[in-house]
This record gives structure tokens, sequence and C-alpha cells, in this order.
């Protein structure tokens, strides 16, 4: 749970635009806005360094804003705009909180273990990554961390079943699955490929009928047969038309 108080100094933002930014940036400095209970957003430039020794202990959900003028001010971190090439920290969002009202917030959910599951042949999916939480802010958690070494093939770890700081709720689904082993698909597809050759396997076995073949055959070589008859007796009647003609001439 984040116990630790993160403490930010922030001065007043009188400059603004890109080119402004790009120098602030260069002295030390990060652009930030708070708003939050129906107050004008106010803008402001936030100390580099002290925002760079606080994310080095990990997440940060609860900061206290401090100015040489004012109250602090407690405040959510809603939103961290990164430059992706070197990895600083551009442009940072935060919504201004009362200690003692419900907040809605996201947090990382970390498994740890490896699943019996990933043994029997399967593969681990986490669906839920980061989990939406109501609490007060006090009691915003780092993270939650699941043990997921006992998941079994086809099985899986739910948001009911994740252990929660006292205080704190979960949003999604008590049945919204958080891990779960599943089977692979190449397995699966192979089966139904196995499948669907056997069925058709039996299908062209069933149409090959010996007596089918058979009877086709008989028919055929009953054509023939009766082709090869015609033909001969063609060729009987044709020399009987000789002798014929042959007694024509001699009675001549």
């Amino acid at each position: 749970m984040s116990k630790q108080k993160n403490v930010l100094s922030i001065v007043e933002r009188t400059v603004f635009g890109s080119g402004a930014s790009r120098k602030s940036r260069r002295e030390g400095h990060i652009p930030g806005i708070l708003y939050g209970h129906g107050k004008k957003s106010t803008p402001f430039l936030l100390v580099e360094n002290e925002w760079k020794k606080i994310i080095q202990h990990g997440n940060v959900h609860l900061v206290e804003l401090k100015s040489d003028i004012g109250t602090p001010i407690n405040a959510l971190v809603k939103d961290i705009q990164f430059d992706y090439l070197n990895g600083k920290t551009m442009h940072i969002d935060f919504l201004e909180v009362k200690m003692d009202e419900l907040i809605t917030t996201t947090i990382d959910v970390i498994g740890h273990g490896t699943p019996v599951g990933i043994i029997q042949g399967g593969v681990l999916e986490q669906i839920i990554h980061k989990l939406e939480i109501k609490c007060l802010p006090k009691d915003i958690p780092e993270n939650i961390e699941v043990d997921i070494s006992g998941i079994e093939l086809d099985k899986g770890i739910h948001v009911k079943e994740l252990k929660l700081p006292e205080g704190v709720t979960a949003v999604p689904a008590p049945d919204s699955i958080v891990f779960h082993v599943i089977r692979l698909r190449i397995e699966e597809e192979a089966t139904a490929t196995a499948a669907e050759g056997a069925v058709v396997e039996s299908a062209e076995g069933t149409a090959a009928e010996p007596e089918i073949v058979g009877a086709k055959g008989k028919k055929l070589e009953e054509g023939e047969e009766a082709e090869g008859a015609a033909a001969a007796g063609g060729k009987d009647k044709a020399p009987a038309k000789e002798a014929a003609g042959k007694d024509k001439e001699k009675k001549k």
C-alpha cells in the first residue's frame, strides 16, 4: 500500500507554448496541470529531479503538491506523457482529491509463479493488466500481486478471487477473468482437422461400395458385348450378299 508520502514542489507557469515548454524542460522543470472539484484548471511547473526520485520507487498514485503560496494540495496522477525516444517525462496531469472521499483509479496487476497449466501444455493469458478500483486516497495500493502458480489447464483466476487490501473494492464484475491458462490454438486446429479427415474418409468409404461399382461394370460389359455382337452380325451379312451376287451372274 502507498504509505510513503510523495511531495512535489510546484511553481506558477506564466509562459505557454511549445517553445516555452522546451525551455522549461531544459531548465529542469516539467509542465503540469491540476484540475478537479469544479475548479478552474491550473497550469504549473514541477521540479524534474523530485519527480525522478519518486518514480524510482515504483508506481506513483497519490502526491502532495506544495507551492510557496497557498496550502498543499492532495492530487492523483491521472496521465503522464513521455518522450518515447529518450524516456523523459514531458507533461503530467493531476486530479485534486479530498482525503475523505472515495475515488476511482487503476492499479497494475502483477502475476507471480509458473502456472501448472503450462506444464500441461497450455498458455498463460492475462486479460486484466490494470484493475480499476474504488477506495479512499490513502488506501490506494501500489499494485496487486497475484500467485498464479496454481492455475491449471482451462482454469483461471477471477476478480472475485483477488486478495485486495482492506477498504479497496474492484470495479469490474466479480466473474471477470484476470488470468487463465488456455489450450494452444494450433493443437485445437490439428484436432479439428483430424476429425474432419476422419469424417471425409468415412464418407468416401461409404460412397465407394463394391456392389455399385460392380453393377456399373456389368452394364458396361453388357453394352460392349452388344456392340460386339452387332459388329459380328454385320460382318456375316456382307459375305452372304456377295454370294447372292455371284449366283445371279452364273444364271446370266
